[in-house]
């Protein structure tokens, strides 16, 4: 490594850091104020609420690593530019493909690390999350459940809850297994069991009802209820998520919104080269002049990366544009421009 490599890549690194933590922060702030604020308000308990996002930050630092790496390397090279360091390296022989080599380095990096944080800490980390979740639904429905919050246990036993009461009961309970349907106006949470009263439970045989019958009192014990908060499907590996996809598949299901975070798998950390590209292009095409990008520009190029993966993600789960495309086509869109930069930028 030369002095040039070790002297972009520190810069780059100490700009990375700072970004990486104000990535965070907004993310974490941003789940504060849309999830975790109206739990707080319905009498969630504080400390599960912190519990919850601090096993949620490695998916947090996996999805604001490139974001950071894009700020940080437009901030970096946005400097260099203005300081005349660029057109110093120029002069003394350094191309353009010269400094974008180490940052692609850098790119590849993080990918690795990315990728491997997917598929190790991150789908801990949510499961985890998830089991907090849990726990918290028994002690503080009303706290943590909505009307129309369906969630399953470990026999398969799918729970559907139309009301949640103000003395943390539930009314409208349906439990429904391969064999038999539980109705109840309503019910509670006792230890790991649900509790319904007045009820109607149908059995099924031949995928024909069998028997009916009224109870004053049921009582269906539940083990390792599986609530998922919005975005469960981070939980599943890359193994898992391509079997899912097949079985979707064969069985004639729809597949998008598995496929297309399949893909964000491996599109997310990848999009860190397409930064490279795209911050070395645009420091070299505004050398020269009196423009620069400044601190406001470099947040609005950020900022529209993220608006664009947003957008591409819900397009590509609800199948409005193909998963490849939902997933990949921020970054490649970044890499595209800074090809063309590259190409028209000063020599």
């Amino acid at each position: 490594m030369t002095r040039l490599d070790f002297y972009l890549l520190r810069e780059v690194g100490i700009y990375l850091v700072g970004a990486l933590a104000a990535v965070i922060m907004a993310l974490l702030a941003g789940a504060l104020y849309e999830v975790l604020a109206p739990l707080l308000q319905r009498g969630a308990d504080p400390l599960v609420v912190g519990q919850y996002l601090a096993f949620k930050l490695p998916e947090l630092v996996v999805r604001a690593l490139p974001l950071a790496f894009l700020f940080g390397l437009l901030l970096v090279f946005s400097r260099l530019g203005e300081d005349s360091e660029l057109k110093a390296m120029l002069a003394g022989g350094v191309g353009k493909a010269r400094v974008l080599l180490p940052m692609l380095m850098f790119a590849g990096v993080l990918f690795i690390v990315g990728i491997v944080l997917a598929e190790t800490l991150v789908p801990r980390g949510l499961q985890k999350a998830s089991s907090v979740l849990r726990e918290a639904v028994v002690q503080k429905p009303r706290a943590l459940l909505s009307p129309g919050t369906r969630f399953e246990d470990a026999y398969g036993r799918i729970v559907y809850v139309g009301e949640v009461n103000s003395d943390n009961s539930i009314g409208q309970v349906r439990v429904i297994t391969a064999e038999e349907i539980l109705v109840a106006p309503r019910g509670r949470f006792e230890g790991g069991s649900l509790v319904l009263d007045s009820g109607l439970r149908v059995t099924y045989g031949l995928s024909k009802p069998r028997t009916v019958a009224t109870f004053a009192r049921g009582t269906v014990p539940l083990v390792e209820l599986g609530f998922d908060p919005p975005g469960g499907l981070n939980n599943l590996s890359i193994a898992e998520l391509r079997e899912r996809v097949r079985q979707y598949r064969s069985q004639g299901f729809s597949y998008q919104a598995e496929l297309t975070t399949l893909y964000r798998k491996f599109a997310e950390p990848a999009a860190s080269f397409a930064f490279a590209l795209f911050a070395v292009g645009v420091a070299f095409f505004l050398l020269g002049g009196s423009r620069s990008l400044g601190f406001v520009g470099v947040a609005v190029l950020s900022f529209l990366y993220y608006a664009t993966t947003s957008v591409g993600r819900i397009m590509g789960e609800q199948g409005v544009i193909p998963a490849w495309s939902a997933a990949f086509g921020p970054g490649l869109i970044y890499a595209l421009a800074g090809l063309i930069l590259l190409r028209f930028g000063r020599r």
